[in-house]
């Protein structure tokens, strides 16, 4: 924000310009005297510093709304929740220079009240103290006078450091995702990028390592929204241009940016990549160790079959029962019992084998089952993060387990099913 000056003449030269407290102390310390003349941009003459009028203070929070007592408040004698907001607005809009309000004028102010008001207001006190940090961080500069005022604030409601940055921390981690995502999106060079995502947070009231942290996650969140952009779904999978996503690293580095992926993340977008080629290039057939005769081998891998099975098992339920002794072994028991049988559908690994696709069919063959079937019977495949399930028209659903190379096999397998079906 910048200060407003006031230039001084002394016998009709000028001596000087000044902001508003500057001249003020200066008038305070004889060094300015009444008789001086001043201008500020928008005057048509020049005044005298006697009729200097005394500063308004513009309060980077409104004026709460007047509200009357409540039923409680009447009981207990004191004034409004109200009231005291708006004591503290109207005191610190008065003072001409610094907000700062005593302990002896929050005392003073209870006694007119009834009731201690930095205590019982402080949650709007800290929503005030927010919003002029949020006021002042808006134009990415802090003047002496809005640093000046936040400490004086922060004094007057009761903040002690740590609270006082912990706020800054939460304003300035909100503010830096709005502004770096601006910055970013500008049609600029990444040198010049980085040039204003620094100024985001020059001057700002916030430890060197608190502002990194923020401004790392800033670039984090746009990371991922750019991320979401540059993948895209195809053949049920995520796929990317993998000379896009080169473009794309190549101005993190040149903005001098270190972005840590985690290996989730980092696997997700090599497998991205990969896909992306293999849903373009033409398949390619593999070696296969079985006897296909004209239909080419695209896909083997060792696998694990699973089966849905249909599981019956028996529960007993009973209700309150007693056992008496009559004679010997003869007892009586009394209550009820009664068996249910419930079948479920359950997923069980039968087997472990070889998965071949070839043009014309799906093979399995494992050391207790093997089969095949054509894929012109294939409905769906649906890959799941260590499986890859085939819904068929008949015969029912197949499922095998991937070691890895499960999506891959997707794409190979619904290409695979495209051509078989024309």
């Amino acid at each position: 924000m910048t200060t407003e000056l006031i230039h001084i003449a002394r016998a009709g030269v000028e001596i000087g310009a000044w902001a508003l407290d500057e001249v003020r102390a200066k008038m305070a310390s004889g060094e300015l005297l009444p008789s001086d003349n001043y201008w500020k941009p928008g005057m048509a003459e020049w005044q005298t510093l006697a009729v200097l009028p005394d500063p308004v203070r513009v309060l980077p929070f409104p004026r709460p709304a007047e509200k009357g007592a409540n039923l409680l408040d009447g009981i207990l004698g004191r004034e409004s929740y109200q009231a005291g907001l708006l004591a503290v607005w109207d005191k610190l809009s008065k003072m001409p220079v610094k907000c700062l309000i005593t302990d002896d004028e929050w005392l003073s102010l209870g006694k007119t009240l009834g009731y201690d008001v930095r205590k019982r207001c402080r949650d709007d006190l800290i929503k005030w103290y927010r919003q002029a940090f949020e006021a002042y961080l808006s134009d990415r500069y802090f003047d002496p006078m809005e640093k000046a005022d936040l400490g004086s604030l922060a004094s007057s409601f009761g903040l002690d450091a740590p609270a006082a940055e912990a706020i800054h921390g939460e304003a300035f981690s909100s503010y830096s995702r709005i502004g770096m995502l601006t910055v970013l999106l500008r049609d600029i060079p990444p040198q010049q990028k980085r040039e204003q995502m620094n100024l985001l947070g020059k001057e700002v009231p916030l430890s060197d390592e608190k502002v990194k942290e923020a401004m790392l996650d800033a670039f984090q969140s746009y990371f991922k929204d750019r991320l979401k952009v540059l993948m895209q779904q195809e053949d049920g999978g995520e796929v990317m241009d993998p000379s896009a996503y080169a473009a794309f690293t190549a101005e993190i580095k040149q903005m001098d940016i270190n972005l840590s992926l985690d290996d989730k993340l980092n696997v997700r977008i090599d497998s991205a990549q990969r896909l992306w080629a293999l849903c373009r290039a033409p398949l390619k057939e593999v070696p296969c160790e079985l006897d296909l005769g004209n239909e080419g081998c695209f896909w083997t891998q060792q696998v694990e079959l699973g089966l849905n099975r249909r599981v019956t098992t028996r529960r007993s339920y009973g209700g309150f029962g007693t056992s008496i002794k009559i004679w010997g072994p003869l007892r009586y028991r009394s209550g009820s019992y009664d068996v249910e049988r419930q079948t479920e559908q359950r997923l069980e690994k039968v087997d472990s084998g070889t998965l071949v696709f070839t043009s014309k069919r799906v093979i399995y063959t494992g050391s207790l089952k093997s089969f095949n079937f054509k894929l012109t019977k294939v409905l769906d495949v649906t890959v799941y993060s260590d499986a890859l399930e085939v819904d068929r028209d008949s015969g029912g659903d197949v499922i095998f387990f991937f070691p890895s190379g499960q999506a891959e096999a997707a794409v190979i397998l619904r290409r695979l099913v495209r051509q078989a079906k024309g």
